[in-house]
């Protein structure tokens, strides 16, 4: 019988909070009743409103209450809680929708006056039934009226897109010109109403459009929850003026599967300390379209906040953090994370002042100005992240700041006089494993001849770097130049406490790249060197490091990546890779995709479905044939005549799952013996206990994509005996001891001729090589010691194409 033996399938599951479906004390519903109890869900309250005094009631008998609203309901009402609050779905089987929608908007398609002296608009008074706006001023400050146009042939299969949010301008005159905008006429009286003036998308009239219909925010919060420990899970939340946020929570509150939007946003007090799982933010309204999400703490308590498996679409800056008083946030944490700015790209990702730390995992931002910058955390770390298409990916504030900046991909694009990474004062950085490809987009020949900097800031007196194990490419203006590093030698050659090695330089495009070394009376050097073996001898930095000049290589980056212009920097099959390939065995864990952006309802149902959008969902597991990080299939028999099969894989993202193909030496037709699914251990076995006949046979590893591409493995050659009774086995290799400290003996078995050994390591590379003529069965020795602890793979080839792969662990 075939069978695969896994070791133990470790699933490791985000520590979440999940009220969908469970029981809640009390119910909503849009078929209820507002006379109904709603302590069940046979008898649901009909809104919000109607449970507000029962939930103060059970609040101050239990300390927390929670209510279930059900599924493809609708409330445009609003709820107040004095205490913790839980908010979750449930279903009574009656559709298929598993959001609830909160919509703070209502309609008017009638009543729109056409504004005289105007020739494009349309006015109306909104009478602000429920609108509170902050509080206290109603309209104005931090809560705004808008107008949502809604496209209504498009809403019947694509809902979120079909709302467009009218731009608001600040002149009546601007609105008159301008096609798809507002203006509002603006009163602080909190019961008064307000003049809304519009100029349709189209230019017809608003009232019973054939087109388009219009909703305008006249509500302020759709819940408000104010205590620490609410929750909120399963809804759709749009329509809400957002001056306090839609949805305030308290401190340590938590949002799960939420859409905000299109016309929401959480601004404000809302969290003061919570975290933000699997939600997207559509565009905002207008006073929060540059926040949102904006946590603020006025008193210091060391909040902590976190965004998690997130979407952000056409937002021009989606995050602010601040304090007030001289306070300072404890922790500010993203994961997996991704933004889109609009096509026209959007500014500051991320804005936080007053930070103690902060943590950036698996972040991916396209067309951002700039994605992280203005800060003042005393820690920044940076993991695995993508900043495609930027002007400045990390800027700092004068203070002091820690940071460290480590497997990151930042293709800029933007003005001539820009810089990648930007150092305040006071700035210690550690920038390791990253890719820097700087693209400028000026043509101008005659506007100085320097670009732009990789990091500007190196060299000073109060800044420190270490950088290694980086690709910085250079891909400028011909008629430019681009400043690469500065390093101090007042005492000397090679005496800086900057660290600068194991880098590789790319002359791509431009006159040159410039390295500058400072005191250039001790060493004799002249200051501005473009000259990178003159950059090594006068600074002392970058000993071990490597520069390619490309700008007459037909090739271009392509001698060195996969395939860059559709965002696979994997190191490629050439002379030049390999070097860097030499130069530091993993020195980087490339970016293999850029991602397309995706339609807000393509957002949104992952979103719906739990699926996370990261800067690696589009890694193709198959490189040029083969299989990424390079798998090898170890075959050995056993004595009872059958074969073992053995692999590896760490890199194992959007593999569907893996066959296995054996064919007979004496035939190039492989036929698939074995579907192995992914396993969450990397490490796998199969047996194949059905072998024809005695003879030679070849096994493969197939690597099927969710993509459906297939990329094969080295081939592995096994001999089998046939005997009177039994099928006798005999390997080609056997390496012992295995495990081993260090040192092992290769037993070569049917081999002849010349052949060529190999160690490589879980990632392709070769560790050790050597070369020996076969007459009989001999044994080699092979020493790995000093290697780090780890699974190796030796690679057999022989002179008349026969391979053979063992897999070894050294301890």
């Amino acid at each position: 019988m075939k069978f695969v033996l896994y070791i133990f399938l470790l699933f490791v599951f985000f520590p979440c909070i999940s009220f969908s479906q469970g029981k809640f004390d009390f119910y909503i519903s849009n078929t209820g009743n507002d006379a109904n109890p709603g302590t069940s869900e046979l008898l649901p309250k009909r809104t919000l409103s109607a449970t507000q005094s029962l939930l103060k009631q059970y609040a101050d008998k239990n300390g927390n209450v929670s209510i279930g609203l059900n599924q493809g309901s609708v409330f445009n009402d609003m709820l107040y809680a004095t205490s913790p609050l839980q908010v979750g779905t449930y279903s009574d089987n009656s559709n298929n929708n598993n959001f609830t929608i909160l919509n703070g908007s209502d309609e008017f398609n009638t009543g729109w006056i056409k504004e005289a002296s105007t020739l494009n608009i349309y006015k109306r008074d909104i009478t602000l039934s429920g609108f509170t706006g902050n509080g206290i001023n109603g309209i104005g400050q931090y809560s705004f009226v808008y107008v949502t146009e809604i496209d209504k042939q498009l809403e019947k299969t694509e809902p979120f897109t079909a709302r467009k949010l009218l731009q608001f301008v600040s002149r009546k005159g601007e609105a008159d010109s301008l096609p798809g905008t507002f203006y509002e006429q603006l009163t602080f009286a909190a019961d008064s109403p307000i003049t809304v003036f519009i100029h349709t998308s189209d230019g017809s009239s608003p009232n019973l459009n054939s087109r388009y219909r219009y909703e305008v925010t006249v509500r302020g919060r759709a819940i408000s929850a104010s205590k620490y420990n609410s929750r909120f899970e399963n809804l759709w939340v749009m329509g809400y003026g957002a001056g306090q946020g839609m949805l305030t929570g308290g401190s340590d509150s938590y949002y799960n599967k939420i859409i905000f939007g299109p016309g929401a946003a959480i601004h404000h007090v809302v969290l003061a300390s919570g975290t933000i799982n699997n939600s997207l933010f559509l565009p905002g309204p207008k006073n929060t379209d540059d926040g949102a999400v904006i946590f603020y703490d006025v008193e210091g308590l060391g909040r902590a906040c976190y965004i998690q498996n997130t979407i952000f679409m056409d937002i021009s800056t989606p995050i602010y953090m601040h304090t007030s008083y001289g306070t300072n946030y404890g922790l500010f944490q993203l994961d997996k994370v991704t933004a889109f700015a609009d096509s026209t790209q959007g500014g500051l990702f991320m804005n936080t002042s007053n930070n103690d730390s902060v943590i950036l995992n698996n972040l991916y931002t396209d067309k951002y100005t700039s994605a992280y910058a203005n800060g003042s955390p005393k820690y920044l770390t940076i993991n695995n992240s993508c900043f495609k298409d930027i002007v400045k990916a990390v800027g700092f504030s004068p203070n002091p700041v820690n940071a460290f900046l480590n497997n990151i991909f930042i293709r800029q694009k933007g003005p001539e006089f820009g810089s990648a990474i930007s150092l305040g004062a006071n700035t210690s950085l550690q920038l390791t494993n990253s890719i820097v490809h700087m693209i400028s987009i000026q043509s101008d020949p005659n506007n100085g001849d320097r670009a732009t900097n990789f990091i500007l800031g190196t060299g000073g007196a109060s800044n420190h770097i270490k950088a290694t194990g980086n690709i910085f490419i250079c891909d400028v203006n011909t008629h430019k130049a681009l400043d690469a590093a500065v390093t101090n030698t007042d005492n000397g050659i090679g005496t800086s406490t900057d660290i600068w090695d194991n880098n590789v330089y790319v002359l791509l495009k431009g006159t040159a790249i410039y390295w500058t070394v400072t005191n250039i009376a001790t060493n004799g050097g002249t200051g501005t060197v473009p000259n990178f073996k003159e950059w090594q001898r006068q600074s002392g930095q970058d000993k071990n490091s490597l520069f390619f000049d490309l700008r007459n290589d037909s090739r271009g980056l392509k001698a060195i990546f996969i395939d860059p212009d559709n965002g696979d920097y994997e190191l490629a099959n050439t002379s030049e890779a390999n070097q860097i390939r030499a130069l530091k065995a993993g020195m980087t864990v490339p970016l293999t995709c850029f991602l397309s952006k995706p339609t807000y309802e393509e957002a949104a149902n992952m979103i719906k479905n739990g699926i996370t959008l990261t800067a690696n969902s589009c890694t193709n597991p198959c490189v040029q044939g083969s299989i990424r990080g390079g798998s090898y299939l170890n075959a050995q028999l056993l004595n009872n005549g059958q074969v073992q099969l053995q692999w590896s894989n760490t890199q194992q993202l959007n593999i569907d799952h893996y066959e296995i193909e054996r064919a007979s030496f004496a035939s190039p037709d492989y036929s698939t013996i074995a579907s192995i699914p992914v396993s969450s251990n990397s490490t796998y076995y199969y047996t194949d206990d059905n072998i024809p006949a005695g003879g030679i046979y070849n096994y493969r590893l197939a690597v099927i994509a969710n993509n459906e591409d297939k990329c094969h493995s080295y081939i592995s050659t096994i001999t089998v005996t046939a005997g009177s009774s039994t099928t006798s086995a005999q390997q080609n290799i056997s390496i012992s001891p295995n495990p081993t400290s260090g040192k092992i003996n290769v037993s070569l078995n049917h081999f002849n001729g010349a052949v060529n050994l190999m160690v490589l390591n879980n990632v392709g590379q070769k560790i050790v090589t050597k070369k020996i003529n076969v007459v009989n069965m001999i044994s080699v020795p092979l020493d790995v010691s000093g290697q780090p602890t780890g699974s190796y793979w030796l690679k057999i080839e022989s002179s008349n194409g026969t391979s053979n792969v063992q897999l070894f662990i050294l301890q």
